[in-house]
This record gives structure tokens, C-alpha cells and sequence, in this order.
């Protein structure tokens, strides 16, 4: 007697080797997307940096400007020190699964802040972009004293 259809067995089977493939897809999907948005936060870090360089050799409002990193967050300031209380802060929010740490900066501080006429800093140093997940995956953006910053991998 032939019977036609799928066994239980069978069945079972097929829905496991579904399951392995969904998961493994979903997992390759995860670290995509956490990779991207590491390196997304840090040539963002970056970009606020060039801005605040940029906005410092251009003399706008006769002003320098610097950036102040805390642990989620870059700040551009104008002036010669970071004041949480000023108006004119543009504050800029990292992406939830990365976070800042060992901002490593002459003279010490938290803070870049640029010359006028040369887009120099005395705060040459670096900065940790990690994911907050995976800890030990991270980049390191690098200041020079002539104030042109990037990430290094």
C-alpha cells in the first residue's frame, strides 16, 4: 500500500532546518547592522570635529569652537571652554548601541577645542567609539595637533 504525503518526521525535519537557516540569517543581519552603525557614530564623531574646525578657521561669529565628548553624546560649543548652559550648544546624540570611553586628550579634560587662523588644538589625543554589546569592538579616532582628525581601525 503507497501512501502519498509527509510523515510527522518529516515535517519536523524540515522545520528545524527552516529554523537553523532563519536564525543564522537574522544573526549575519545583527552584526551588519551593528557594525554599521559603529562606523556610522564614529565618521559622525569625525565630521563634528571637522565642523568644529572648519567653523573655527572660518571665524564665524569671531569665535573658535571646540567638541565635548561624553559617554553618548558630542557636543559642538563655541568659545575657549564647554559650558553646559549655553544656547548656542549643538548636541548630538550617538546611536543607542554604541557609546564613547577613554577620550585621552593633552592636558587632560573631555574637550577639543581649535585655534583660530590655524585650526590647531593643544588637545591632540584619542577618542573610543564602541559598541556597547561587544565591548571589545570599537574604532579610535585620532586628533592631531594640527587638529585633522579620523578614525583608525
Amino acid at each position: 500500500m503507497e501512501h502519498k504525503g509527509l510523515t510527522v518526521l518529516e515535517i519536523l525535519f524540515a522545520i528545524s532546518i527552516l529554523t537553523l537557516a532563519v536564525t543564522i540569517v537574522a544573526f549575519s543581519f545583527s552584526k551588519l547592522n551593528s557594525k554599521q552603525a559603529l562606523d556610522r557614530s564614529a565618521d559622525l564623531v569625525v565630521s563634528i570635529l571637522d565642523d568644529a574646525r572648519s567653523l573655527t578657521l572660518s571665524s564665524k561669529g569671531g569665535s573658535q569652537y571646540g567638541v565635548q565628548f561624553e559617554a553618548s553624546q558630542v557636543i559642538l560649543f563655541k568659545g575657549v571652554a564647554y559650558s553646559s548652559s549655553d544656547s548656542s550648544n549643538v548636541v548630538t546624540e550617538l546611536n543607542p548601541m554604541v557609546g564613547l570611553r577613554n577620550v585621552v586628550l593633552s592636558g587632560g579634560g573631555v574637550s577639543v577645542v581649535f585655534e583660530r587662523l590655524t585650526g590647531n588644538t593643544n588637545h591632540a589625543g584619542s577618542v573610543e567609539v564602541f559598541l556597547k554589546a561587544v565591548p571589545e569592538t570599537l574604532r579610535t579616532i585620532s586628533i592631531s595637533a594640527t587638529g585633522v582628525s579620523n578614525v583608525i581601525f
